[in-house]
């Protein structure tokens, strides 16, 4: 009998040449603080909405909630919010990443403008990463991820690294095809003396105007963002008002075919979230 191997978890960070921790932005592993505020988070929000839905359950025949009703309500609270909880950490993880790139990509930005403005002025690659690194602390500060790459730029510089593996480094590990290619084309051009002003100014005009053209489609799309969630929310808003209204409203819940059709209409709306999410990450 063959057993698949378990694929390894690619690491959160790679050691460079010189003993550095250098970020994989391939990947996010949320710590433990962030897990825990966002399943305590889906656990409030799922339980919540899991009562609107097939709370209060074990009713008497006049409709009064009774002990189990209490009890009922407890469980499908912890049961669903935990579930839901679970299910969102891996979503909150690839938020947490999507974040981190667009910033990546909007500090790679600023790099490039300032290291192309250095270079022009005639200054060596050396220089132009000193004077680089000042102007990312002055602009993002210290304890930014490309500030920090820079340094470990100068550092590799000081004691003999090419730059232009460097720079492949941080291509491979960005997650990102402009930076990754320009990397590419950096390695190339340095190694066989072209020129290098004009390749990092013309890339970075290029990731500015992708940029703003996308920011240009967020704004287009962010009233039907807002739409979308709208529609999301109205449905468990309505459902707890009909609720609230009357005791053969909410006993209708409590029975089998309730229940059944509670469960598809959920479905439908899991199915409407699912194609929406996907639908607006196409738009992007």
């Amino acid at each position: 009998m063959f057993f698949r191997k378990k694929k390894e978890k690619e690491p959160a960070s790679y050691l460079s040449p010189l003993g550095t921790e250098l970020t994989n932005y391939n990947v996010y592993y949320l710590n433990f603080r962030e897990k825990l505020q966002a399943f305590a988070i889906a656990l409030f929000i799922g339980g919540a909405v899991s009562l609107v839905f097939y709370g209060n359950q074990f009713l008497d025949a006049t409709g009064r909630a009774t002990k189990a009703t209490m009890y009922g309500n407890i469980v499908i609270f912890l049961l669903v919010g935990s579930l839901c909880g679970f299910f969102f950490l891996p979503i909150r993880a690839g938020q947490c990443k999507e974040k981190r790139l667009k910033e990546l990509a909007r500090q790679f930005r600023g790099f490039l403008e300032s290291l192309a403005v250095a270079l022009a002025s005639g200054m060596n690659m050396h220089d132009s990463l000193d004077s680089t690194y000042k102007d990312m602390v002055m602009e993002f500060g210290e304890d930014e991820k490309i500030t920090k790459e820079t340094a470990e730029m100068i550092l590799g510089l000081r004691n003999n690294l090419a730059i232009e593996d460097m720079m492949l480094s941080l291509g491979k590990r960005s997650a990102n095809k402009d930076i990754e290619n320009f990397a590419i084309i950096f390695n190339v051009s340095y190694r066989a003396g072209g020129n290098i002003k004009e390749i990092v100014r013309r890339t970075a005009d290029i990731i500015g105007e992708k940029m703003e053209i996308s920011e240009e489609i967020q704004t287009a799309i962010s009233s039907n963002k807002i739409q979308f969630t709208a529609m999301m929310i109205i449905p468990v808003v309505l459902t707890g008002m009909l609720r609230g209204m009357g005791s053969s409203f909410n006993r209708s819940f409590s029975t089998p075919i309730g229940i059944v059709a509670v469960t598809i209409a959920i479905g439908i709306f899991a199915g409407a979230y699912v194609m929406g999410q996907r639908i607006m990450q196409v738009v992007k």
